[in-house]
């Protein structure tokens, strides 16, 4: 025990007397991270010139005077008291001491690959936290039902398609897997571009017929280019609902969602239903109509609305007293497809018909009951 308290004051007195004879080095740089063979981390200092032990335990355990504590003899060192230049340190919270440079290489290798298995486990379970997190975050979804036969369209779009120029084939009437000729070519459209089939293109008003919204159209089936080649190209019918013809013009393909996320958008304006396709004039759960409000009304596709009635001041008879009735909910909807001004929505309960004019509101958050 004496040898060792005298062995302690040698070394401090011979590193007190180097840091009074040198000018102070800087403060060493971190080793690499590494394990030893029972498994315990630590890391791994190469000595350069300057360095002390007081320098090094400053750096690693947050102080100069905890070294002599923790410094631990190393029976394959010859001298594991004198610290020289490229010597190997093994450091950890309550032990320090001199390793071989094979020991050192191997503990550093052990680290590595320690540090490699931990950060690919926590790549995984990031992923599968992530994973989780879009399942449960993700709100109630609603499928709706094929809606190919028809489709709302803009003014823009409307002006802007071409049409079947001819085919190949002799035939006046078109159908599946006929190719065509279409009037646009090259740098126009691309292979592998897609386009709605339709004929005619009925004007969609507001109510009153003060503005255009748009188009409704009858849709015959969609197409999708094969080659370009000049002012024009070829595709081919993918899919026909009626016979197609020359003449039947083509817009970007469109490609209505099979299933939407609902979403609440109370901040959404009020809209009123302006169109029902098909000439009818009532609708009812499973129908498609079109509404006069759009995304920079509030509208987001799964957007939940409602049909309503606004209640009123009605007078009770017996008594003669005024009464105010609320509201009346007469339909559930969801917005499918929302377009700047104008939204298809998909009618998912009713409990009346549904008719143009009809006002229609975005529904609130339901507040939980237990």
């Amino acid at each position: 025990m004496r040898a060792w308290l005298s062995m302690i004051v040698l070394i401090q007195a011979l590193a007190v007397g180097a840091a009074l004879a040198a000018p102070p080095a800087a403060d060493p740089t971190l080793g690499p991270w590494a394990v030893d063979g029972e498994g315990n981390a630590g890391r791994i200092h190469t000595v350069v010139p300057g360095d002390t032990l007081w320098d090094i335990s400053a750096s690693y355990l947050g102080t100069a005077w905890v070294w002599p504590a923790v410094w631990r003899d190393n029976e394959d060192i010859a001298d594991p008291h004198l610290i020289l230049p490229d010597d190997r340190i093994w450091i950890t919270a309550g032990e320090m001491r001199k390793v071989t440079r094979e020991s050192a290489d191997a503990m550093i290798a052990a680290g590595r690959e320690q540090l490699e298995r931990a950060q690919a486990e926590t790549e995984v379970e990031a992923i599968l936290e992530e994973a989780t997190r879009e399942v449960f975050s993700a709100g109630p979804r609603i499928r709706i039902a094929e809606r190919g036969a028809m489709g709302f369209v803009s003014t823009e779009a409307v002006q802007a398609s071409t049409s079947i120029v001819d085919s190949p084939s002799p035939r006046q009437w078109l159908a599946d897997n006929d190719l065509v000729y279409i009037g646009q070519g090259e740098g126009e459209v691309e292979v592998g571009d897609e386009f709605t089939l339709y004929r005619d293109a009925v004007p969609v008003y507001d109510l009153g017929g003060r503005r255009k919204l748009g188009y409704h159209v009858d849709i015959l089936g969609w197409l999708v280019v094969r080659e370009v080649e000049g002012d024009t190209a070829t595709a081919e019918i993918r899919m026909s609902r009626s016979e197609i013809q020359r003449g039947d013009r083509l817009i970007p393909r469109l490609a209505p969602p099979s299933e939407v996320e609902l979403t609440f958008t109370p901040e959404a304006a009020e809209a009123d239903i302006v169109f029902i396709p098909e000439g009818r004039a009532h609708v009812a759960d499973g129908d498609f109509v079109y509404l006069n409000r759009g995304s920079l009304d509030g509208l987001r596709v799964g957007s939940e609305l409602e049909v309503y009635q606004p209640g009123g001041p009605r007078t009770e008879r017996v008594r003669g007293t005024r009464v105010t009735t609320p509201d009346r909910s007469d339909a559930a909807l969801v917005a499918i497809e929302v377009g700047d001004h104008t939204a298809v929505a998909y009618v998912t309960g009713s409990r009346r018909p549904i008719e143009v004019g009809d006002r229609v509101r975005a529904l609130a958050p339901r507040i939980a009951q237990h």
